[in-house]
């Protein structure tokens, strides 16, 4: 009876006469009679069972491996069996039902799946070797090789836009050029955050940790951008202080941000266009989210900014936090709007507190029918104010939970709670103009990593679904923005140390990357479906999606060494 399974070479699997792709599996029901397989991925949470197969006799289906499967089968009598099972990709197994003796059936395994995540792993192997083996070509060069060929090829000036790592231990009465405003460990991040951005825009490999949450929970591909933000608002304290400080009038610094948000909102706007009629032109976005946290707190920084800053030797435990109360004030007060009409305001036919994505979701909120409820009471003002036509319409819930209506992930009520993150990078280099110590800077950058880090798990009661309020970016929580954020303070305490403080890596070719990462993301979103960085796959596995992802990231690393060397550097 298992003969309908056939394996041919490695990446080939058949099930049934029908081919397995990736993420997929086989499964035979074995029966003499007609039964019913009723089916529901666990990421559905609280989701009822749904018939998927009507089986008449024995028969082969496919089932997605993209999180444990809860089963029931079910005769003309009722239920014959029902489990839990993690079915692993091209992996194939089958289910005696007229074997069976209790009511819980577990599949027995015909043939073994492949080891999905072995690419990943070939990967990491491939990128250390290339690194080892260009510092040691690099180390080779620098020893033996004299004069101008090293300096040409191999010698690089670590300082020289500006380390801000040296500016800022010394005296802050002195003006500098807003040229030398510039802290190496900072590009450095954007640019880990960038080349993130671009392998999940690319597609990631085709893995699940590379994807997007289903609705609740984080996986990789959920923090590139507030990372991406948080770097936006330690680069703009760095810019603001240093125009500030040469007698630049504020409301012409205000203009200067107002002028770049808006840059950043037609750009977005016109990414989304490309193909596009106008009708269906998606008026949120990366870019017009960005746009909107950076005027909030651009505005605010040109506002309450103070253009001297005291950081003579001393023990102040508060300083940071004196450098910026009204700031951090008003920050709270913009993320507790968000947070109470969240927590408040039911969306019509909703229970009132409801962020759930709506469809075959279930609360125990009350008994309601959540099918119009997709995002509560953020998913709805978007709908109204901005129309079910300009909003994303490809969310990675809709197959699971069955929605009809579009959810924008950057939609107008997250932008609230996202100044949070923007202003938790703002006050990372606030920390910095304040303290002249590396360790008093690093202590409190780790201090508030683990604030943040700890609030936003109380939030979510440190689990996936529960809490007060679960860590989503569907809908940028409260939680999602302060575990983010404490990730983001965290890797750049550890980049400060290792970077700026210690000089122990350069971070190239990550360094040169965040030296150009807004035209990096444009350029990778315009041309992301062009070859050579983007390549068919006709058999498409893991391995094969991985390779072609990650080459086109490595692409984009490529042209940000490129626009280095020439010294270009496209800012907005």
């Amino acid at each position: 009876m298992i003969g309908n399974f056939e394996n041919i070479g490695s990446f080939i699997r058949n099930c049934n006469g029908m081919k397995l792709k990736y993420d997929q599996a086989c499964l035979e029901i074995i029966t003499n009679e007609t039964v019913t397989f009723w089916s529901q991925y666990e990421e559905c949470e609280d989701c009822m069972l749904l018939e998927t197969e009507k089986i008449p006799f024995t028969k082969a289906i496919i089932l997605d491996t993209i999180s444990p499967l809860r089963y029931a089968i079910k005769n003309r009598n009722g239920q014959i069996c029902n489990g839990t099972y993690e079915f692993g990709e091209f992996g194939q197994y089958s289910i005696n039902v007229t074997d069976v003796t209790k009511d819980e059936c577990l599949p027995r395994m015909t043939a073994e799946p492949d080891a999905a995540y072995l690419p990943i792993l070939t990967a990491i192997v491939v990128l250390l070797s290339m690194a080892t083996l260009w510092y040691i070509i690099k180390g080779i060069g620098k020893r033996f090789i004299a004069g101008r060929f090293y300096a040409r090829y191999f010698a690089r000036e670590d300082n020289e836009l500006g380390s801000e790592t040296r500016v800022l231990t010394t005296e802050a009465s002195v003006p500098r050029s807003p040229t030398r405003s510039r802290l190496r460990s900072l590009d450095i991040f954007r640019g880990i955050a960038i080349a993130l951005m671009i392998f999940v825009n690319a597609g990631g490999g085709g893995y699940g940790v590379f994807s997007h949450s289903t609705w609740n929970g984080l996986t990789v591909a959920d923090v590139v951008f507030p990372w991406f933000a948080f770097a936006m608002g330690e680069a703009l304290v760095l810019s603001l202080n240093a125009r500030l400080r040469t007698s630049m009038p504020r409301w012409t610094a205000f203009g200067q941000v107002a002028r770049r948000s808006l840059l950043l909102s037609l750009i977005g706007i016109c990414l989304g266009s490309v193909n596009v009629s106008w009708y269906n032109v998606r008026f949120p976005g990366v870019l017009q989210r960005l746009a909107a946290m950076y005027f909030i707190v651009g505005s605010l920084e040109c506002a309450f900014m103070r253009t001297s800053q005291n950081i003579t030797p001393g023990r102040s435990l508060f300083r940071d936090i004196a450098a910026g109360w009204q700031q951090l004030l008003a920050t709270i007060l913009i993320v507790a709007i968000q947070v109470i009409i969240t927590l408040t305001v039911a969306a019509p036919g909703c229970p009132k507190g409801y962020s759930g994505p709506g469809g075959l979701h279930r609360t125990a909120l009350g008994d309601f029918s959540l099918q119009n409820c997709t995002g509560g009471i953020a998913g709805y003002i978007d709908r109204e104010i901005l129309g079910p036509s300009h909003l994303y319409n490809h969310g990675t819930f809709r197959k699971i939970y069955q929605t009809v209506l579009p959810h924008d992930p950057e939609g107008i009520l997250g932008i609230f709670s996202g100044v949070l993150v923007v202003q938790a990078g703002a006050h990372t280099t606030r920390i910095m103009l304040a303290y002249n110590h590396a360790r008093a800077r690093i202590m409190r950058w780790i201090f508030w990593s683990i604030i943040f880090g700890v609030t936003g798990g109380a939030l979510s009661m440190f689990s996936k679904n529960g809490g007060l309020i679960p860590i989503n970016k569907n809908l940028w929580s409260l939680s999602y923005c302060l575990v983010t954020s404490s990730m983001a303070l965290f890797i750049q305490a550890v980049l400060y140390f290792l970077v700026d403080l210690k000089t122990k890596w350069g971070g190239r070719p990550l360094y040169y990357a965040g030296q150009n990462a807004l035209f990096l993301y444009i350029g990778s979103e315009l041309l992301k479906r062009h070859f050579p960085l983007f390549v068919r796959v006709a058999a498409p596995t893991h391995a094969a999606l991985l390779a072609a992802h990650a080459g086109a990231a490595l692409l984009w690393l490529a042209v940000g060494v490129a626009l280095h060397r020439r010294r270009v550097f496209i800012t907005i």
